[in-house]
């Protein structure tokens, strides 16, 4: 803890309640969003608060002497940078939380705080570890230097063409082959529990595409290695944070968006786009579901723990295939509906995609060691040849919830100590 303590109370309903003063800057840290201040701030006539922490500060306690307090129940408070209206936040999650708070018969329950309101994608880990949340979810392209290894897999997007063989070997090498990877995490006092995959990325703009020879000379807004993709088209890579999309849009500081098709259903746009390229560039394998205050985790009993791992593989299936694959399909269907053009463009793009990969391999190492990586060879072989394992197990057009879970249960899950 930051701050200076005044008065301590332990509840029965395992809440926390402390009195102290707050220095300005650290009141800044600690609330970023007034609505936020008055879920978790009361401040009294003698300046004052009183701040029901989330479940990572409390294991803080155990520095004044709180460690021998056993308490089983846990209130977990989980924050998404992503808007309430992501699929993510209206279904994915809440869906999850039921599961853990079954499986671990009640004992965890969670405090969902969507929308950025307590910290943007940017800052979603840092200030995970820091205590402001128990768990977060994020997108590592944000901030490349924060996880230099873990990143590496993010740019594989070009490779990936079957998103959950892409969740799974993302997940095998982060959980089991890489420890560079987690240590990405434990530096900044986060565990890392959960990854899932996109859909294959498309573009979809404000301008009539009909051609490839369209795209040149566009603003695109890019993830990770889609700006060196964006380049490759010809187009102009732009940076805009998720928040910022639909105005950037609208304003015309961009003209397309590379990334998942579900985005057009999760920011509405589709009444702000006209035409779609909806070839398959690949899809993010290693967008963070779940990343845990490392304190926070290690206040749960093994039972506790073991109620989030069996219920993290129902979670990657439902983020990839009803928040993404699903809602690519959706995407296209509505946009038919309202007139939108739609390029498929396989003959256009499939050369130029296939000369991009060749290229890129040696470009996500050469960016990795810029980051500090020494081996980024070694992970990029160990993805390569897990998406391959992963490729050969999911055979066949699909796979059903019961089938997917139950092999990353048996090849991941299952081997975490």
């Amino acid at each position: 803890m930051v701050h200076p303590l005044r008065s301590i109370y332990l509840r029965s309903t395992d809440r926390v309640s402390i009195t102290f003063s707050f220095p300005r800057q650290h009141y800044a840290q600690l609330i970023q969003r007034e609505v936020t201040m008055n879920k978790f701030i009361k401040t009294n006539s003698s300046g004052f608060a009183s701040y029901r922490l989330p479940a990572a500060l409390i294991g803080g306690l155990a520095l004044i002497g709180l460690a021998s307090q056993s308490v089983q129940a846990k209130e977990i408070t989980f924050a998404s940078y992503l808007p309430p209206s992501h699929l993510m936040n209206k279904e994915a999650l809440p869906s999850f939380f039921k599961a853990v708070t079954a499986a671990s018969n009640g004992s965890i329950t969670f405090n969902h705080v969507p929308g950025a309101q307590l910290f943007d994608n940017k800052s979603s880990i840092t200030a995970t570890g820091e205590g402001l949340a128990d768990a977060t979810n994020a997108l590592s392209a944000y901030a490349p230097n924060q996880l230099p290894h873990f990143n590496i897999l993010f740019d594989m997007v070009a490779f990936v063409e079957n998103p959950l063989a892409g969740a799974g070997a993302a997940l095998e090498t982060v959980l089991l082959d890489c420890p560079e990877c987690q240590a990405d995490f434990k530096q900044h006092g986060v565990t890392i529990l959960g990854t899932y995959a996109t859909s294959n990325s498309g573009l979809f703009c404000t301008k009539v595409v009909s051609s490839a020879e369209d795209i040149k000379g566009l603003k695109v807004r890019v993830s990770g290695s889609g700006g060196r993709l964006a380049r490759h088209l010809g187009a102009t890579p732009v940076r805009v944070s998720p928040a910022d999309l639909v105005t950037s849009l609208e304003r015309g500081n961009i003209d397309c968006v590379l990334g998942p098709l579900a985005w057009i259903s999760s920011y509405n746009l589709f009444d702000t786009i006209k035409s779609i390229v909806s070839y398959p560039f690949g899809a993010f394998p290693n967008a963070i579901s779940v990343a845990f205050n490392t304190d926070s985790w290690n206040t749960l009993d093994k039972d506790q723990q073991q109620a989030f791992m069996k219920s993290l593989p129902a979670l990657t299936y439902d983020l990839v295939i009803k928040g993404y694959v699903e809602g690519h399909d959706a995407a296209l269907k509505t946009a038919a509906e309202k007139g939108i053009s739609v390029l498929t463009g396989q003959s256009e793009f499939a050369q130029t995609v296939a000369d991009y990969k060749n290229k890129d391999e040696a470009v996500i190492a050469e960016t990795a060691s810029k980051f500090g990586v020494k081996n980024p060879e070694q992970i990029i072989s160990q993805f390569k040849k897990n998406l391959d394992k992963w490729n050969a197990l999911l055979t066949g057009d699909t796979i059903d919830k019961a089938a997917y879970e139950k092999v990353l249960w048996d090849e991941i899950y299952s081997k975490i100590k």
